[in-house]
């Protein structure tokens, strides 16, 4: 009790400085010091709220009037253009400059300047007289042949826009009508809406502030009386509880003052009991973290062994497998890997051909210049020029900077040309020059550029098929057909089915933090009897989704349901489930009955292990703790098993 009292008055006294350099001389000090920064806060609040509102009203306001300015004067000169188009068609140039001097005349519409010119680009009306017969460059909307739209509004550098119309008589256009107008007067009409909203807004910002002010002024009141007695109980003043008056916020402030001070005599009486609870605590901590530890180390030490069987078994790190294909495969690229030759890689989609791309240039002489990858079938045509070889500033509608193409970037490296199918024929001669000549030349360029690139090409489709049909230049296939590697389909390669499976297994369940360890031979025969159209990239998803699903550590055939029922016409394996009578022998022998053990197949395998580990364990240390240190497990463990197991202590001889 002396302890918690003790503890209780150093916390609040260390408080009681801070509260009398606040306050001052007096409890009045203390209130206004609060009311001042309360006002002071109502009144920043107030003002930047303005301020926001301003703001508010000047981003929004002026893009609003701009438009609603933009807006009247397009269809000012479309209702105009009518008039115009009659007085031109008939080449009446003094109608034309009455009509173009009556809209410069108009105060209300700011118009700078208006004139008309002709298909040729001569001026045959214009507000300036100076400017007649001259002739000025055609607007792009003149030139364009059957615009969408008959006006287009341009805006320019200074305060200014034009309106540019087309003049048109029995749908053959005769030139065109442009209007420049002044934006000035814009500031000026959202300048007084700006003054018109504040003037109202502020005086209610105002008054809303006066009233949370008067309002804190009460609370502020009833927190100061709290917090003096709050003071006078931590200096010993007042030994009794505060009072607790009402049922707001203050009121159970003070309730948890008074339930904190019961909490601290609590605790003080807790502190010694729990000292030794934390100490046993511990020192079982410390005895599981030590076998934490050396279960990590021996799963590194086994995993970094499975990881270098699995790496022997499938040959590749990247390209698994140790089928007879894919062995030949292999084989064939690591000849073919030292070689600065074009490659054309072929075979069904998911196969792999991308794997095997960077397979190439990592075994080969290239392996430390560039390695790039194109994609042609998810490049729109119109792009796939620009990309292979680049373009200039310029070269095009939105080529606002130079851009090196793939070909230029992979110099001194490899190509990799995904669905080289897709390539339009237009884009083929262009591709073949850069084969045949080694140099290619930028979209709005003119100088050539020296190329040294390997290039390796990938398709799903039948080239020579293509070549027959005449999708596909014969002379650009053989240019890429110096080597051609086949990627085998997984149905041709179904011996590497479980090594896959279980590489896909671990790579899923780390990255999906699951528990799932293996597949089951069952589930295995069921992945056989599919036929896998989409090769091993269908194959992959399959087990991706099979592990997230999962509720066991193995996955069965159980977990392969949405595969469709449909055969592969290849030989099942012929896999064999474990009887259940060995199982049952393996429990009898451990003194175990089915009915004591339930669960799957892994649960009843491991319930015999245990129970020899525990009756091992037991016989040699006859002392429940010691008992459970040898294995490596915690008291409570060892409890819980041997009740579990029906197991007893044996008796320890006199």
């Amino acid at each position: 009790m002396e302890t918690a009292a003790r503890r209780e008055g150093n916390v609040l006294q260390k408080l009681a400085p801070a509260h009398t350099a606040e306050r001052g001389t007096g409890d009045g000090r203390v209130r206004f010091g609060v009311q001042a920064k309360l006002g002071l806060s109502v009144l920043v609040a107030v003002v930047v709220s303005a301020l926001i509102i301003a703001m508010t009203l000047d981003m929004f306001g002026r893009d609003r009037v701009y438009r609603a300015n933009l807006e009247e004067s397009a269809a000012m000169v479309q209702a105009a253009s009518l008039a115009f188009s009659q007085a031109l068609r008939h080449d009446d140039e003094v109608l034309l400059d009455a009509l173009v001097h009556e809209l410069q005349s108009r105060n209300d519409l700011h118009i700078r300047e208006a004139y008309v010119l002709d298909t040729n680009g001569r001026v045959v009306a214009h507000s300036i007289s100076s400017e007649y017969g001259k002739h000025y460059p055609l607007p792009a909307l003149l030139r364009t042949q059957n615009p969408p739209r008959l006006y287009r509004v341009i805006a320019s550098g200074a305060p200014t826009f034009k309106v540019v119309s087309l003049l048109q008589a029995q749908g053959r256009t005769l030139g065109a009508l442009i209007v420049t107008f002044s934006t000035e007067q814009l500031a000026q009409s959202l300048h007084s809406e700006l003054v018109w909203v504040l003037g109202t807004t502020l005086p209610v910002l105002l008054l809303a502030g006066l009233g949370l002010l008067l309002f804190g002024r009460s609370m502020v009141k009833r927190l100061v009386m709290l917090r003096t007695n709050i003071l006078a109980v931590g200096r010993g003043e007042r030994s009794e509880s505060v009072a607790v008056r009402g049922g707001d916020e203050i009121a159970s402030l003070s309730a948890a003052f008074n339930q904190m001070r019961q909490d601290l005599v609590m605790l003080d009486k807790k502190d010694h009991a729990s000292t030794e609870t934390i100490k046993d605590l511990n020192r079982e901590l410390n005895i599981q973290l030590h076998q934490v530890q050396l279960l990590k180390e021996q799963l590194a030490e086994e995993n970094a062994d499975l990881r270098r069987r699995l790496s022997g078994m499938s040959g590749d790190p990247d390209f698994i497998g140790r089928s007879e294909p894919v062995m030949r495969l292999l084989e064939q690229a690591g000849q073919t890997a030292p070689l600065p030759i074009n490659v054309l890689l072929s075979g069904e989609g998911g196969t792999g051909k991308e794997l095997l791309a960077s397979f190439l240039p990592r075994r080969g002489e290239g392996a430390d210049g560039p390695f790039l990858k194109a994609n042609l079938s998810a490049v729109h045509t119109a792009q796939i020029v620009r990309q292979c070889i680049g373009h200039e500033k310029g070269a095009f509608t939105g080529a606002t900077a130079q851009r090196k193409g793939k070909f230029e970037l992979a110099h001194g490296g490899t190509l990799f040309l995904d669905e080289i199918g897709e390539l339009p024929l237009d884009s083929q001669a262009k591709l073949l020059r850069a084969l045949q000549q080694g140099e290619i030349q930028r979209v709005g360029g003119s100088a050539p550029i020296m190329v040294e690139v390997r290039l390796v090409a990938a398709s799903n489709r039948n080239l020579a098929d293509e070549v027959s049909r005449g999708t596909f230049r014969e002379d650009l296939y053989y240019r890429l057909k110096v080597i051609e590697l086949y990627c085998p389909a997984l149905r041709e390669r179904f011996d590497d089915l479980p090594i896959l499976a279980q590489h896909f297994v671990e790579h899923y369940s780390h990255k999906l933090e699951r528990a799932v360890v293996g597949i089951s031979p069952n589930a295995l025969q069921r992945l056989n009897q599919y036929g896998w159209p989409g090769n091993v990239r269908e194959l992959e998803h399959a087990i991706a989704r099979a592990v997230a699903l999962a509720e066991t550590r193995v996955l069965g055939v159980e977990d392969f349901t949405f595969l469709p029922n449909t055969g592969s016409g290849v030989a099942d394996l012929e896999y064999t489930a474990v009887p259940e009578t060995a199982f049952d022998e393996l429990l009898r022998i451990c003194a175990l009955s089915s009915d004591t053990v339930e669960g799957d197949i892994w649960e009843r395998t491991t319930a015999p292990c245990e129970r020899i580990c525990l009756t091992a364990a037991l016989n040699q240390s006859p002392n429940q703790k010691e008992a459970a240190v040898l294995l490596g497990i915690t008291p409570t463990k060892m409890h819980r098993l041997m009740y579990k197991y029906g197991l007893k202590r044996p008796a320890v001889s006199a």
